[in-house]
């Protein structure tokens, strides 16, 4: 039996003016505790999570990517040591062009991710001002060659609108 498992990271930098998921911006103060909290319960189903081969990871939020590089890979960490990740496992974190760089894409291999679902609703400035988000097409394409250049390393890449 395989299993997939989902992860809600509830926190963003800015709240989309579409977005219906359960999310709050500006909470910065509990990235770690939420962090903590997320591996304490992660470990407390090691059992459930041990006993299926889990051959997926999704990641989403909000905004995983707002979490400080730090929090991302000790939540892999959790992963990894609690549950019973098969090594062809597709393992998917959610990101916003606004909160992607190197250094975050460098974390999320740490973390074990392996593929990069990269959020750019548009490339019109106004569109994308005009739905509350919090970069611009110029940082949308950034981030999708950012993304790209890490593909050699392990990543592949999924952009959606």
């Amino acid at each position: 039996m395989s299993l997939g498992v989902y992860i809600h990271i509830p926190f963003c930098a800015q709240k989309c003016l579409y977005c219906d998921f359960p999310s709050v911006a500006g909470a910065s103060e509990l990235y770690e505790a939420y962090t903590a909290a997320l591996c304490r319960e992660i470990a407390s189903k090691g059992g459930i999570l041990g006993a299926a081969r889990v051959d997926s990871v999704y990641i989403g939020g909000g905004t995983p990517t707002v979490l400080p590089a730090g929090c991302l890979v000790r939540i892999g960490e959790c992963l990894r040591r609690h549950a019973d990740l098969a090594p062809d496992a597709e393992f998917t974190v959610e990101a916003n062009p606004g909160t992607l760089d190197a250094d975050k894409l460098a974390a999320l291999l740490a973390a074990g991710a392996t593929r990069l679902s990269l959020g750019v609703q548009a490339f019109d400035d106004v569109v994308l001002a005009a739905a509350g988000r919090i970069h611009t097409a110029a940082l949308a394409e950034e981030g999708a060659r950012v993304a790209r250049a890490a593909v050699g390393r392990g990543f592949q890449v999924a952009t959606h609108a």
